[in-house]
């Protein structure tokens, strides 16, 4: 005679083991748990006497079960998902080894485990979270102190929260002494029956969503970052990694150089071919790859040149399906603009498909690069005389990065260059503003430079060109005599080896 203390699983009857199966088949005596445990699984022994342990003590369980031990009966003593977890086996099995009843514990797949899969969620995502904690709030049952839930929170690991539902706002009150609000979480009810129910929210809302679909018991709530978080893929399927069933493999790795282009063969290639060029080779391990992201200059060279040049997320696509594993994606920009903003929306698409993807900074982010920046253009772009001003020209935006400009003018100023002046086509300051500062200092004489990596349409046009707009003709209009150094920043060798900073930083 045996006593067999089997998991049934969450709900599903799919979910009882094969060897639980066999443990009921070979079972005179059923006593189950029929508050929780589908009745289906008392299918597989139709013959067996059947008690329902919900309307039962421990006294009366073990009574049932002398009984059968006196007749030499087997029993099985069916709970609900895995008995080791809320089951309450350790004093049953006290009561066994002090009757001298043999039994074998057959572990089941727990509720936590099924609603992990119904929300098609994975607890430990490498650096994310690698610990799952289990717990409870406090109620009729008391939870040692150094485990009360707000203690638990500390560790912003992946958790579980179970036999708690009922008392949601106390856990939310709990968990956010630790867990920010906007912190993933989630509410399973009835975790693989068909009448389960899943709520996705955050820690903030989560209370008042719960409330609303009237869940009130047999439900989980799940914490933690893993719900929606990026994450590195693991070292499971990483070529990289080898181990005594597999060799490694070398990854292919690429740096995806953007920027927004420029239909200017000459200033393309004195740019952005030449920074691609210095990155490619202080980078020997990686492919180069080039995205740009206008799609007016990408249609203009494939209508007019025949040069097909992807956008970023056709670049990326392109990558994936060719097998790269790791990709830097190094922007060209200036600034942290649109520009820049839309290609991380493109790269996020991607998050998953490599094993390493990172993107690099605009080439103004940090304080440093601002000073570093004014220094490279003290020395590239000089005045003849001291009666003569520069004046740079930056493309300027819509967006809140467009102070980067008027921060840079006070760069500029701070290092003593006081006879720098930055000014924007499409921002603030424009053009008027920097001519008022101009006839204030009593300027005559002008060097007019573009403050852009290339030298292309707005530099040879809306700054040099010959038309009564271009800020030549403005300036030349207003009485100054007027210069122009017409090579765009990717031009200077300092700012090319700045950008190859940016991608050593992200290099593994």
């Amino acid at each position: 005679m045996k006593v067999y203390i089997i998991g049934a699983g969450a709900g599903d009857p799919e979910l009882l083991t094969i060897k639980g199966k066999k443990a009921i088949e070979a079972s005179e005596i059923i006593i189950f748990a029929g508050s929780l445990v589908n009745k289906e699984v008392l299918k597989y022994n139709k013959s067996a006497k059947v008690y329902n342990s919900a309307n039962l003590n421990l006294d009366q369980v073990i009574k049932i079960i002398k009984q059968a031990a006196a007749e030499d009966k087997n029993v099985a003593r069916i709970h609900t998902g895995d008995p080791s977890i809320y089951g309450a086996i350790k004093e049953q099995i006290d009561l066994l080894e002090e009757n001298e009843i043999a039994y074998e514990i057959i572990p089941g797949v727990s509720s936590f485990l099924a609603a992990a899969a119904a929300l098609a969620a994975e607890y430990t995502l490498p650096d994310v979270s690698q610990t799952v904690i289990l717990s409870r709030q406090a109620g009729r049952t008391a939870v040692p102190e150094k485990e009360k839930l707000q203690s638990l929170a500390q560790h912003q690991a992946s958790m579980a929260i179970f036999l708690s539902v009922q008392m949601i706002d106390e856990v939310v009150n709990n968990l956010t002494e630790e867990y920010p609000l906007a912190t993933p979480a989630a509410v399973v009810s009835k975790a693989s029956w068909p009448e389960e129910k899943v709520i996705r929210s955050t820690l903030g809302e989560i209370a008042a969503e719960v409330k609303k679909a009237g869940i009130k018991k047999t439900a989980l709530i799940l914490v933690g970052d893993f719900l929606d978080s990026d994450y590195q893929k693991s070292k499971l399927y990483d070529q990289k990694f080898s181990h005594q069933f597999r060799k490694s493999q070398e990854e292919k790795k690429a740096i995806l150089v953007v920027s927004f282009g420029t239909s200017y063969p000459e200033t393309r290639k004195k740019t952005i071919a030449a920074c691609e060029a210095e990155i490619a080779k202080n980078n020997p391990d990686y492919d180069l790859k080039r995205a740009f992201t206008s799609g007016m200059i990408i249609e203009k060279l494939k209508q007019r040149d025949k040069i097909f040049i992807d956008n970023p997320e056709e670049a990326l696509k392109r990558l994936y399906e060719e097998g790269y594993q790791q990709v830097i994606v190094q922007p060209l920009h200036i600034i942290n603009g649109s520009e820049y903003h839309d290609l991380i929306k493109a790269v996020k698409k991607f998050k998953n498909k490599f094993r390493v993807l990172k993107v690099g900074q605009a080439l103004l982010t940090k304080t440093e690069d601002y000073f570093e920046l004014a220094d490279i253009i003290s020395q590239e772009i000089k005045a003849e005389s001291e009666k003569q001003a520069i004046v740079l020209m930056g493309h300027g935006s819509q967006h809140a990065a467009n102070s980067v400009y008027s921060a840079f003018d006070y760069v500029l100023k701070d290092k003593g260059l006081d006879n720098y002046y930055v000014g924007t086509v499409e921002g603030y300051p424009e053009l008027e503003q920097v001519i008022k500062k101009l006839k204030e200092k009593d300027y005559k004489k002008i060097k007019l430079a573009p403050l852009m990596l290339v030298a292309g349409d707005h530099a040879q046009n809306d700054m040099a060109g010959e038309e009564e707009d271009s800020w030549k003709k403005r300036l030349e209009a207003e009485g100054f005599e007027v210069e122009i150094q017409l090579q765009g920043l990717g031009e200077y060798a300092r700012v090319q080896k700045f950008y190859i900073d940016k991608v050593t930083a992200l290099v593994e």
